[in-house]
């Protein structure tokens, strides 16, 4: 339930600041409309693949699939987009990302006994992660106010839709507003500043989202250990590092 007021929390704080039901009336006729009405169910079902792939094949493999889905994004602009280049630096940048995500993803877990028909789960979770991300940065120039709130409010009324089922209902409890409203209000912060560190970051496109994974690790790995003081491990450690050398070799190769 926690979910579904989350996107309810965004999606009304999107349209309230782009101008209530004009801006609804607006978004209807703009070019990228069906598209993120696409995305909008896309983010309701990633999320349960996600939750899902958590479940049955453990924290690590869900948050590689999700971190490491940066690689379709970061190569279909360096292919695709004529401002876009790949140099060797971008190379060496994007090599260091990746080694970073795996090496402060990877938990000590007990191994599972995996089907071998959920590997297409990881596997969903990485192309529809790099394809939303890559649809973003496609329509970067887009009033990220009403572009935004088109998905959420889909998403949203998929989750109400689902809750029909007997089997999806679930009581409504103060936990469950509380730390929906606080994600929604974050959930919509961190894709309206996507879109507008796409389009005025200064940097090539293919460089932001490498950027803003690895600095979402390097900053939720500091919240533990200042909050919840948590002790690093040397792989970690060395993660957090090679990320900081990425970010900054991102920032100096592609501005």
């Amino acid at each position: 339930m926690a979910i579904v007021i989350n996107y309810a929390v965004a999606a009304g704080l999107g349209w309230s600041l782009a101008g209530g039901f004009e801006a609804m009336k607006m978004a209807v006729d703009q070019p990228w409309f069906y598209t993120t009405v696409i995305m909008g169910a896309g983010f309701l079902f990633l999320f349960n693949m996600i939750a899902y792939c958590t479940r049955e094949m453990g924290v690590t493999i869900a948050s590689l699939s999700a971190k490491l889905s940066l690689i379709i994004p970061s190569t279909a602009f360096m292919l695709l987009d004529p401002n876009d280049n790949l140099s060797l630096g971008k190379v060496v940048a994007f090599s260091l990302a990746i080694a970073a995500i795996v090496l402060t993803s990877m938990k000590e877990e007990k191994a599972k006994e995996v089907k071998w028909w959920l590997l297409a789960v990881p596997a969903i979770i990485f192309f529809g992660s790099g394809g939303i991300d890559f649809v973003f940065g496609i329509y970067s120039e887009a009033p990220p106010l009403m572009f935004t709130s088109v998905p959420f409010t889909v998403a949203f009324l998929m989750g109400i839709c689902i809750r029909v089922f007997p089997s999806q209902r679930h009581a409504m409890n103060l936990k469950d507003m509380l730390g929906g409203v606080a994600l929604g209000l974050i959930n919509f912060g961190s894709l309206y500043y996507l879109l507008g560190a796409y389009e005025n970051a200064g940097v090539d496109k293919s460089a932001v989202i490498p950027s803003l994974n690895i600095g979402v690790i390097i900053f939720s790995s500091v919240a533990a250990i200042i909050l919840f003081h948590e002790k690093p491990s040397v792989k970690t450690k060395l993660g957090l590092a090679l990320g900081l050398i990425s970010i900054s070799i991102f920032l100096f190769v592609a501005a």
